[in-house]
């Protein structure tokens, strides 16, 4: 659910999340402080902190190999 918050919300009321996290606001707005997030008291919104997103690119000799091909075959 946590996961789902991340990609969901850029800011989100700790109700709402102790609601979404199944906890109560306390144990909901530690939770998330220790992930980075950070807490408006006045507003008692949460600013989410989003994780950098690591994709690992595999390069693939066949792949490029058609790409080349395909290249040449457009210019020539």
């Amino acid at each position: 659910m946590f996961q789902l918050l991340l990609s969901a919300y850029s800011t989100i009321s700790i109700q709402d999340t102790a609601l979404f996290l199944g906890m109560n606001e306390d144990d909901a707005t530690n939770f998330v402080l220790q992930q980075g997030w950070t807490v408006d008291h006045a507003s008692q919104m949460l600013t989410v902190k989003k994780q950098p997103i690591v994709t690992e690119q595999k390069l693939d000799p066949s792949k490029l190999q058609r790409l080349t091909e395909y290249v040449f075959h457009l210019e020539h």
